[in-house]
């Protein structure tokens, strides 16, 4: 079995039940007894012992394990089907288009994402298209989460924004409340929609701000945390980051703008940032260019650092747009308003 399956849904007119079953994600979970394997030295036997205070995540229809498995007496499973009727609840008078989803880690951690109908056409002739992604893990490891983004169709880079500090997700743990919250969380996402035309508007400025080379590539040292001063040779992922700026996609529409570093992060953090292969790896290069491929896309997705990298993108050319930020000196001319991107 593939330890990740991420299927492409096209778009097609599917219900979130069909939905689940195109991406391969339905299927439940359940626990069972957690125990260790001792060695009784005086009758030289091995004994499995159990472990009372934890339990072990396997798939009933596989049978398998899920990733480390094992997990604490109050962690509470929520099934795929019950939690993605959440679209459902959040989107009720949309009319989304499911896209994507599926599993990783052999259904360690499983996604399902849709594209709102809403596209958003700015004055340089580029656009944003709205998405909705939530996702679980079922080995403790992995919160059930929505949220809402943008993607650049010009170069398919996902837009992670934060305003009025939030950059609209709902995060919420396994305890054995989890269902109680989850009401919490739909009426917390619908708002989100409203949430998504000033994002839009914000994006629309970054388009039309004019910006010299040099304050672009102050931006970009900033969103990688190096001094402003300091020189760009210096700038240890510059190498890489360097042909991008130059030859950017959909630069036709970025060029000379705020818009333009601030989509150079996107890009190089979707579709360039370096994945490490695997020490004894038997893959091919085709195969491991496809197992590239699938990294960066979960990463744009669900890696901390990389959304964390992309939400720092936005604040500061937020911070920018709003005359806070000084790219010239890199002085602050007033305080940063900051964004809170986790609500438990």
């Amino acid at each position: 079995m593939k330890s990740y399956n991420i299927i492409d849904l096209k778009g097609k007119a599917l219900s979130t039940s069909e939905a689940i079953e195109e991406a391969g994600i339905n299927w439940n979970t359940t626990t069972g007894k957690s125990g260790v394997l001792t060695y009784d030295p005086y009758l030289n036997v091995e004994r499995w012992k159990t472990i009372p205070s934890k339990k072990g995540v396997y798939r009933t229809d596989t049978q398998e394990p899920l990733g480390d498995c094992i997990v604490g007496q109050g962690f509470e499973l929520v099934q795929n089907d019950e939690a993605f009727s959440i679209f459902d609840k959040i989107l009720s008078d949309s009319h989304a288009e499911f896209i994507s989803g599926g599993h990783f880690h052999n259904g360690a951690s499983v996604f399902l994402q849709c594209k709102l109908p809403q596209t958003q056409m700015f004055q340089n002739g580029d656009s944003t298209q709205r998405y909705l992604l939530i996702s679980q893990g079922h080995t403790g490891q992995q919160a059930l989460t929505m949220r809402f983004t943008h993607i650049r169709p010009s170069c398919y880079n996902t837009l992670v924004a934060a305003l009025n500090d939030s950059n609209y997700f709902y995060s919420l743990r396994h305890t054995r409340n989890v269902r109680q919250k989850i009401e919490q969380a739909v009426e917390f996402m619908k708002l989100g929609l409203g949430h998504l035309d000033k994002v839009e508007k914000r994006f629309n400025q970054f388009t039309t701000l004019k910006l010299s080379e040099e304050e672009q590539l102050n931006y970009l040292k900033l969103c990688y945390d190096r001094p402003i001063d300091s020189k760009i040779d210096d700038f240890n992922n510059w190498k890489n980051i360097e042909p991008i700026f130059l030859d950017a996609r959909g630069k036709n529409f970025s060029e000379g703008t705020l818009w333009h570093p601030y989509n150079v992060v996107t890009e190089f953090e979707d579709h360039h940032s370096r994945v490490n292969r695997p020490k004894g790896s038997r893959m091919n290069d085709a195969e491991w260019g496809q197992e590239i491929h699938n990294h960066r896309r979960v990463r744009s997705m669900f890696a901390k650092g990389t959304v964390a990298r992309k939400t720092k993108a936005f604040t500061l050319a937020n911070d920018v747009a709003e005359g806070r930020l000084d790219l010239k000196s890199g002085k602050r001319l007033a305080p940063n308003t900051g964004f809170a991107a986790h609500v438990a």
